[in-house]
């Protein structure tokens, strides 16, 4: 396997120039120290600009979660939470400076220091919720952070409760969760999984048994793939994105990787060998995840980010 992905890494390097997949090849995945002076090109790059022309004064860009259908004011990114998992998607943390200030804002709506833009149900479960969906993607950028501590060991207490002879009973986290107050997302959502990632609340045995019950969930993981992650899909799939999407909201996962030997680690190889050396019609593309070049007028540059996006996942076993 290392020398596949040696093959790769050698290919995308002799192929790729823009700022933004050179910043991600040295940073993720070749580990080379001198990322950081690709840093200053990357702020230049048309996808830097484009997130964050969008961020608002206080650190969002807007409603957190839900889409203001009638905002007079026309974003590319409709919520906060798109715009960051796009901040993750271009390699960015939680240093980045532009980050500094929406860090801070989730931090006060978690502990209710100050309202979201979103419409809000005005109940209790309804606020649980919501700060449970801010914390998760809180934990994307620093799942050490003090103000999600609580919600993760919470999520672990419910886990621990929910299994009965080795299988997760949705009807008992169900239960936990509505008389903890404290999560109120079900075990299925990804925001759970973000939370479960990470954590050192969670021993092996624990997290084996949740990957086998999300790993093979017929339904998927609920807000990011309808099918399950063991569903292993080729290019030629309609679901092919949204399966890889699912892989990786589980990549945090420190079993990430035993998982992924069962035959798709393997399947994900060749799918690039296919992407680098055949004329293959590639899956549909969102207009902007998944894009790391400046352009995509050459069939060959869509296949490159492709294949670089499919490496991130790799490198993660």
């Amino acid at each position: 396997m290392l020398n596949q992905l040696q093959e790769v890494i050698d290919y995308l390097n002799e192929n790729m120039s823009d700022p933004v997949p050179r910043y991600i090849l040295k940073k993720e995945i070749m580990g080379d120290s001198s990322f950081e002076s690709e840093y200053g090109r990357l702020k230049e790059s048309k996808w830097y600009k484009q997130l964050f022309s969008e961020q608002w004064e206080n650190g969002s860009w807007g409603r957190f979660h839900t889409q203001d259908s009638k905002s007079p004011i026309k974003q590319k990114f409709t919520t906060t939470e798109n715009a960051l998992k796009r901040v993750l998607e271009l390699g960015l943390g939680k240093n980045n400076d532009e980050m500094f200030k929406c860090i801070q804002l989730m931090e006060r709506y978690i502990l209710g220091q100050e309202d979201w833009l979103d419409k809000d149900e005005k109940h209790a479960a309804f606020k649980i919720a919501f700060r449970t969906i801010i914390a998760a993607n809180l934990a994307l950028f620093d799942p050490n952070h003090t103000v999600i501590q609580t919600k993760k060991e919470k999520c672990v207490d419910i886990l621990s409760k929910s299994f009965i002879n080795g299988s997760l009973d949705e009807g008992i986290w169900e239960k936990e969760y509505r008389a903890c107050n404290e999560v109120f997302l079900n075990p299925f959502t990804s925001y759970i999984t973000w939370l479960l990632q990470n954590n050192d609340y969670l021993d092996k045995s624990k997290e084996r048994e949740y990957l086998e019950y999300i790993w093979n969930r017929k339904d998927g993981i609920y807000y990011c793939t309808g099918n399950p992650p063991s569903d292993i899909q080729s290019l030629e799939s309609n679901n092919f994105i949204n399966w890889i999407s699912g892989l990786e909201c589980l990549s945090g996962f420190l079993l990430f990787p035993e998982f992924m030997s069962r035959g798709t680690t393997d399947h994900l190889l060749n799918e690039i060998q296919r992407l680098m050396y055949q004329d293959i019609d590639l899956p549909n593309a969102h207009p902007i995840f998944g894009h790391y070049s400046e352009s995509w007028s050459k069939k060959q540059t869509r296949k490159n980010d492709l294949i670089l996006r499919i490496l991130r996942i790799l490198m993660k076993c």
